[in-house]
């Protein structure tokens, strides 16, 4: 009897030791940027990226970051220069930096549309692919793009961007610890050439690590290190605030809008629950910096109505963050102006 309660219990841990831990995979659904949805990255030094593999931990805590503003995923329309993308389906609109980043989402990737580097703007004539769906732990792909700008003279610049999923496990950052994610290794091999490939040419080779979980979209962190013919290496990182699960917050929301937009001194939001929750209202300006106007409410399931009084703001533009329980659900972006 002793004898075979040890096989049983050597077959049981052999079992155990058998099962891995469940390997994330990134939807479209998941990581594609959302409209009216808004964060904050804060820009940051250079840390080791870490290991490959399966159930690896990655510690980019020493990142030391000071805030690149607040960032709202908006229509390319809606943007200043939005009619020279239209081919882009949204766009990350960053104020306090002057910088709009546009892409084309789709079911199956998220692609690298366009940037307007204040002014500067990048037009893609073939687009990048940013990432590929379903993408899975060793999943890999090489894409060829193309794009011109103009900056003093006219550049066309062309390149070739390798992604692999090399990875997943748990990431530690300054704004907190986030399982089940995925990192992907990429990197981008590109030229700059004042006329097509003569007689001014600058090479560059950008690699750079993403760290990314399903159901928050866009990345959470970053590191690159970037070299090229011209000088370098330029080394770097980021890592987002906000909430983590967004997904699940806002499944208590039906529907969000705010108005009038825009506003002169009150702001009215109409959030709609499935059920009772406390709802937080604060109000930032386009630095991100929050302002003294916000409101907490106990909310119900239903209509819920609350105003927000900016008579006394300055004219410009506001986000107003909505928080249910605590967490981040949405983000609105409405305009002051008298």
């Amino acid at each position: 009897m002793k004898k075979k309660l040890l096989n049983l219990m050597a077959g049981c841990m052999a079992l155990i030791g058998s099962v891995s831990i469940a390997q994330p995979t990134l939807t479209a659904t998941g990581i594609n940027p959302v409209l009216s949805e808004s964060l904050t990255y804060f820009n940051a030094n250079y840390v080791s990226p870490g290991s490959s593999g399966a159930s690896q931990t990655w510690n980019l805590s020493t990142m030391s970051g000071t805030s690149g503003g607040l960032i709202t995923i908006v229509t390319p329309a809606s943007t200043t220069n939005g009619s020279n993308f239209s081919s882009s389906t949204v766009a990350a609109e960053n104020v306090s930096s002057g910088t709009d980043s546009y892409y084309k989402t789709s079911a199956t990737a998220l692609q690298n549309s366009g940037i307007d580097a204040g002014g500067t703007l990048i037009t893609y004539s073939n687009f990048e692919d940013y990432l590929h769906f379903p993408f899975s732990f060793s999943n890999s792909y090489t894409d060829t793009w193309a794009a011109q700008f103009f900056s003093g003279y006219q550049f066309w610049r062309t390149g070739a961007t390798t992604v692999t999923a090399d990875s997943y496990g748990t990431l530690i950052t300054p704004n907190g610890t986030y399982t089940n994610v995925m990192r992907t290794h990429f990197v981008q091999v590109y030229q700059d050439s004042a006329y097509p490939g003569f007689p001014y040419v600058i090479t560059y080779n950008n690699d750079q690590y993403f760290w990314y979980k399903e159901g928050v979209h866009l990345p959470i962190a970053a590191v690159y290190n970037l070299t090229s013919s011209s000088g370098g290496p330029y080394t770097g990182g980021y890592y987002r605030s906000g909430a983590v699960g967004i997904n699940e917050v806002q499944n208590y929301i039906s529907s969000s809008s705010v108005f009038p937009n825009p506003a002169v001194d009150i702001v009215t939001i109409n959030i709609e629950l499935t059920e009772n929750k406390k709802i937080d209202v604060k109000l930032f300006n386009s630095l991100g910096q929050q302002m003294e106007v916000n409101e907490t409410s106990d909310g119900f399931q239903g209509l819920n109505t609350i105003q927000l009084n900016v008579a006394t703001l300055p004219v410009g533009i506001y986000f107003a963050q909505v928080l249910i329980e605590g967490n981040i659900a949405v983000t609105k972006r409405f305009i002051v102006n008298r």
